[in-house]
């Protein structure tokens, strides 16, 4: 009994023993553990010149599978942090939505963790690539950097599926002004982009500091004409998502909703997505009934009820550009992501004319000459139809669209804020608008009589084709409302003096 005992007591102290080693090891080695460098830093969107928010930080070490990897997620300033890093080596890294639509590899960073040279800490800051090292990657260096061409990157997406669209074609266009022997020159470059197997596409090329107007292509689908600004910094970027859509041919209706013979028939594209949304003013949060909601290239629009809601069936998915106007209001143009069946919503401010006018005055000793603007000179070529201040005396019209209607083959069809120019007998084609030298592409004829007095008109000129109208005066873009190069009016007012 005693040697049963003894035995007894001998094992139950080695397992004690045991027992105590294991915990000393593991104590030891969580005391490592949290003993271990802090490893932080900041990740800044060195394109947007911002911290960037919602970037995976993530640490892996240089031997995989010696341990898991570590990560963080950014804060709202950039700022990640690491802690308990055991030593070794190591390569920082990190990914985020940004890098896939530029079209980068997540950039990394070695670093080497402990050791009796190292410091308690450690701050390694992480960045998107500036622009100019990514322009100048995609498309080769240039000798002048900051005066070089802007690059507009991206990738298309399937709009259900989400999926990379390979083999897709985008075609981007924007419009040039040159000065060639004295003369303005206006021409409309444009490239055209296949898509990599991963969906990416790239134009190298582009004017800085201006807008690129881009449509995607697959098959017979298509996107909508969406506009992209490329920053001075030269760099810009935008996924692009398109649908399956019909393509049909419809009679033009006028803002009743009732087909109007006279303006012919035009193909418009529709699908199976919806955008719902409210409209209100900007200045006071008051719900707009009967703004209208009109998405381009599909031949819908629909009206705000009481609420100044909006609720739009059978639009075709994908990136689509939505045209919101209310009578009073600047136009305002949107583009939307329409991706699977799930409707979008769409909360829209709109902004007084008067007050965008009071925003965008500019002091000059004197814009609208005759002799500088070269009316009297375009008024002797006989190329158009010219009004001045005479004029508008004599005739005394109530609204400038009445003035404009005077000169041979224009015509205003609609009613309410739908009222638009259109020129041409055989096919009619919506003009565009110049006001003191500045287009406004999406101004209707009720925009433009909300904007200009007649007796604000000190200068009229009308031409009823594009063969007819000075460089500096024709359609902006191949992508715009008419589908092809219509006439255009141009005024000049007493503002602009």
């Amino acid at each position: 009994m005693q040697l049963s005992s003894m035995l007894a007591n001998r094992s139950g102290a080695k397992r004690r023993v045991r027992t105590c080693i294991f915990l000393c090891f593991a104590f030891v080695a969580a005391v490592g553990r949290l003993l271990g460098q802090t490893i932080s830093g900041r990740v800044y969107d060195s394109v947007a010149k911002a911290p960037l928010f919602g970037a995976t930080v993530q640490l892996v070490p240089a031997k995989l599978g010696s341990m898991p990897p570590m990560q963080a997620t950014t804060d709202s300033g950039g700022k990640y942090t690491l802690n308990g890093v055991p030593a070794g080596s190591y390569v920082l890294g990190f990914y985020h939505g940004v890098l896939d639509s530029i079209g980068i590899e997540p950039p990394f960073v070695r670093i080497d963790v402990g050791g009796t040279d190292k410091p308690a800490s450690l701050r390694v800051d992480l960045g998107v690539p500036g622009a100019a090292r990514i322009i100048a990657a995609t498309c080769g260096p240039s000798s002048d950097a900051k005066n070089a061409p802007g690059l507009v990157v991206g990738r298309l997406y399937d709009a259900v599926s989400q999926a990379a669209v390979h083999a897709g074609t985008v075609v981007a266009e924007w419009q040039r002004v040159g000065l060639v022997n004295g003369t303005i020159v206006v021409s409309r470059p444009q490239l055209v982009a296949t898509t990599s197997a991963d969906g990416w596409f790239a134009f190298c090329g582009v004017p800085r500091d201006d807008d690129v107007t881009m449509e995607a292509i697959r098959g017979g689908d298509t996107t909508g004409a969406v506009t992209v600004r490329v920053p001075a910094g030269g760099l810009a970027h935008r996924a692009l998502y398109i649908d399956k859509t019909e393509v049909l041919t419809v009679g033009i209706r006028d803002s009743l909703g009732v087909v109007d013979t006279t303006r012919g028939t035009e193909v418009v594209h529709r699908g199976h997505a919806r955008l719902t949304g409210t409209v209100v003013d900007a200045n006071n949060g008051r719900p707009l009934a009967g703004a209208n909601v009109a998405i381009s290239g599909a031949g819908l629009s629909q009206a705000t009820n009481d609420r100044g809601t909006f609720s739009v069936s059978g639009v075709p998915g994908g990136t689509q550009t939505v045209l919101i106007r209310a009578v009073g209001y600047a136009p305002e143009r949107r583009t939307v992501d329409l991706l699977g069946d799930q409707p979008l919503t769409l909360d829209v401010r709109l902004t007084t004319l008067r007050k965008m006018l009071d925003t965008m005055r500019v002091t000059a000793s004197r814009l609208f000459s005759r002799d500088v603007n070269g009316f009297e000179r375009r008024r002797r070529a006989g190329f158009g139809t010219f009004f001045d201040s005479a004029d508008v005396e004599r005739y005394h019209p109530f609204e400038t669209t009445r003035l404009v209607e005077r000169a041979s083959g224009v015509r205003v069809y609609g009613s309410g804020m739908n009222q638009r120019i259109f020129m041409g007998a055989i096919t009619p084609c919506e003009a565009s608008i110049f006001i003191d030298g500045v287009t406004y592409p999406d101004f209707t004829a009720a925009d433009l009589n909300m904007m200009v007095s007649p007796e604000e008109i000190v200068g009229l000129e009308v031409y009823t084709s594009a063969a007819s109208a000075p460089v500096q005066y024709k359609s902006v873009s191949a992508f715009s409302r008419n589908g092809r190069n219509c006439g255009s009016v141009v005024i000049w007012t007493k503002r602009s003096r």
